[in-house]
């Protein structure tokens, strides 16, 4: 992962590699017709505890990293070495806790891949420098971590593909709760998923709330995460937990970019060209 100076997301993506990106949803187990939990429930219980971890403990633990504020730092002004000790503080301060958590509940099956990107976020800590992430083996062991949570956690998942220039695979409604959006870029230039929340009452369409300028639009809405972001033919991910109410999805990544490498260059967002999407959360 590289630095972008969109919103310091690439930065958050970066650590949370570390973490397998991981969340679940509702933590109360499903009971049976008598309020006690279904034999098949228990007996997974049963089993999750004996592989070394507790699954509810695991999720909550991923909830909390997905959770997490980003980096207080603002790319578009700060110097190198601002930025790298920025990153440094939140790699230690911020999310070094929050991995402790994770570590500390993830099931033995994966203890492998934890250790390959607990390392990583060592050198992160201690550096700045969250390179370490690019490594094939921290790409591969994310993967694995990520496959498995996407089973062992049973939250909902939006297979999104983006082109140059609009998103397909996004449903008009989505159930409330924790969603990991994955996101196949199949364009020629970087493509982003960010997720906004109109903020209650606001009734404006999302080509309304664009043609706003960018400070009187953000008072209307609310960013959901940190968006997931792929240069062409590549992929990312990202989990969040979806409130109730309306929601538009933009890609504000200039055209003309092919990746987070670089200074962006200068043409408009790629939202100008339409990509855009609106979908309401239940």
């Amino acid at each position: 992962m590289s630095l972008h100076p969109k919103t310091g997301g690439a930065v958050l993506a970066a650590l949370a590699l570390t973490l397998g990106l991981a969340a679940c949803g509702d933590d109360d187990d499903d009971t049976a017709a008598d309020g006690g939990d279904a034999p098949a429930e228990l007996a997974a219980d049963e089993a999750a505890d004996e592989a070394g971890g507790d699954t509810a403990a695991y999720c909550d633990a991923h909830l909390a990293l997905e959770s997490a504020p980003p980096p207080d730092i603002d790319f578009a002004t700060a110097t190198p070495d601002e930025i790298t000790e920025g990153v440094r503080t939140y790699a230690a301060d911020v999310m070094r806790p929050l991995a402790e958590e994770v570590l500390a509940t993830a099931p033995d099956e994966l203890s492998d891949d934890f250790a390959v990107l607990d390392a990583a976020l060592d050198q992160m800590a201690a550096s700045g420098d969250p390179s370490a992430f690019d490594a094939p083996e921290a790409t591969e062991a994310e993967r694995r971590i990520h496959a498995h949570d996407l089973e062992a956690c049973e939250w909902a998942t939006v297979d999104v593909t983006a082109a140059d220039y609009a998103f397909d695979g996004l449903p008009d409604e989505l159930t409330a709760g924790v969603t990991s959006f994955e996101l196949a870029n199949e364009g020629q230039e970087a493509h982003e998923l960010l997720l906004l929340r109109k903020n209650d009452g606001v009734t404006q369409s999302a080509e309304e709330l664009l043609a706003l300028p960018e400070e009187e639009a953000m008072e209307l809405v609310t960013m959901v995460g940190d968006p997931p972001s792929a240069p062409p033919g590549a992929d990312d991910y990202a989990i969040v937990d979806l409130e109730p109410g309306d929601y538009v999805a933009a890609c504000f990544v200039p055209t003309g970019a092919t990746g987070e490498d670089g200074p962006p260059p200068a043409g408009p967002p790629h939202a100008a060209h339409g990509m855009v999407a609106e979908f309401r959360v239940a």
